[in-house]
C-alpha cells in the first residue's frame, strides 16, 4: 500500500511567534499539502506561510469560529488524510507526519480520526503505541491525545460530518462522539506528540479551562478537579521547568487552565445544590 498524502490545516491569528517553529518540524514530503486557514492576521503570518508554500484560505475576523475555520480548510484540503494541527503546537520531534502516515497505513475503514498528544498538559505519550477506542469507550471521559490541535482526520469521515460550525466549545468533542455513535472508531497515536506553545494571557487559559470543563461535562464524566490536585499540577509543572522539559510559560498556562476547571466544578456544585 502506498503511503497516503497528507493535507495539513492549520488556524491562524496573528500567530507569527510560534508558527515558524511549527513549520520548521513540520516533516513535509512532495505528496503533502499545508492549507492555512487565515481570519485577519497582520504580523507577517501570511508572509511565512507563503514563503512555506501553503494554499492560504482567508476569512474575515468576525466570522471565525473554530468548527467553520476547520471545514473550510478541509474543504480546500485534496488528500485522503487532514492533519488539524495548531499554529502554537510544535512537534515534538521532525516526524510527526511519519508518525501518523505510517499508522494510517494500518488503520482499517473503521478508523475516522487518530489524535496525537500535546506533552506537559496531557499525560506523557507512550512510546510507538497505537490505541484505538471503540463504540462506548469514551463514557468515563476523554483520556488521550490533544484534539483538533492535533489530529489526523479520514477526510471521507469528515465529508459525512462536518464539524459544528456555530461557534460552541468542543468541535472535536463533539465530533468525536457523533462518529462513534455511528459505530466509527477513534485512534491514539502515542508518539505523535506536539509541545504547546502558546503565548496567551493567563486569564486566557483560566477562562479556557472554565469553558471547556463545562461543555465537557455535558457529554462525558469528567474528571473532578480538586484542591488537592491544583496543587499537585503546581508542583508538577514546576518541577517541568527546573528539569528544562517545560517553558514557564506553558506551565503557568496549565495551572491557570486547572485553576479554570476547578472554578467551574465548584460553580457547577452550587447550582445544583441551588
Amino acid at each position: 500500500m502506498p503511503a497516503p498524502g497528507i493535507s495539513v490545516v492549520i488556524r491562524t491569528l496573528d500567530s507569527a511567534s510560534t508558527l515558524g517553529k511549527v513549520l520548521a518540524r513540520l516533516d513535509l514530503t512532495p505528496d503533502d499539502e499545508l492549507v492555512i486557514v487565515d481570519s485577519g492576521s497582520s504580523d507577517g503570518t501570511l508572509a511565512m506561510a507563503a514563503s512555506a508554500g501553503a494554499r492560504i484560505v482567508r476569512m474575515r475576523r468576525e466570522e471565525f469560529t473554530y468548527g467553520g475555520a476547520l471545514n473550510l480548510g478541509f474543504e480546500t484540503a485534496s488528500r485522503p488524510w487532514v492533519l488539524s494541527l495548531s499554529s502554537h503546537c510544535v512537534p515534538v520531534r521532525g516526524d510527526l507526519l511519519v508518525r501518523f502516515r505510517k499508522a494510517a497505513m494500518r488503520f482499517g475503514p473503521e478508523v475516522a480520526a487518530a489524535v496525537g498528544p500535546i506533552v506537559g498538559e496531557f499525560p506523557s505519550p507512550l512510546p510507538d503505541g497505537v490505541t484505538l477506542y471503540h463504540p462506548g469507550e469514551l463514557a468515563k471521559g476523554f483520556g488521550f491525545g490533544a484534539g483538533n490541535p492535533n489530529c489526523l482526520y479520514r477526510r471521507a469521515a469528515w465529508e459525512r460530518r462536518p464539524f459544528n460550525p456555530d461557534g460552541s466549545p468542543g468541535e472535536d468533542f463533539q465530533w468525536y462522539f457523533a462518529a462513534m455513535g455511528a459505530g466509527e472508531v477513534i485512534a491514539a497515536v502515542h508518539a505523535a506528540a506536539v509541545e504547546y506553545a502558546s503565548r496567551r494571557s493567563m486569564v486566557a487559559f483560566y477562562q479556557k479551562g472554565r469553558l471547556e470543563r463545562r461543555f465537557t461535562s455535558r457529554l462525558f464524566e469528567v474528571h473532578q478537579p480538586s484542591i488537592a490536585g491544583w496543587l499537585v499540577r503546581i508542583l508538577k509543572m514546576a518541577a517541568f521547568v527546573a528539569l528544562r522539559r517545560m517553558h514557564w510559560r506553558t506551565a503557568m498556562g496549565s495551572v491557570a487552565y486547572y485553576a479554570g476547571m476547578l472554578a467551574e466544578a465548584r460553580a457547577d456544585r452550587r447550582r445544583e445544590q441551588g
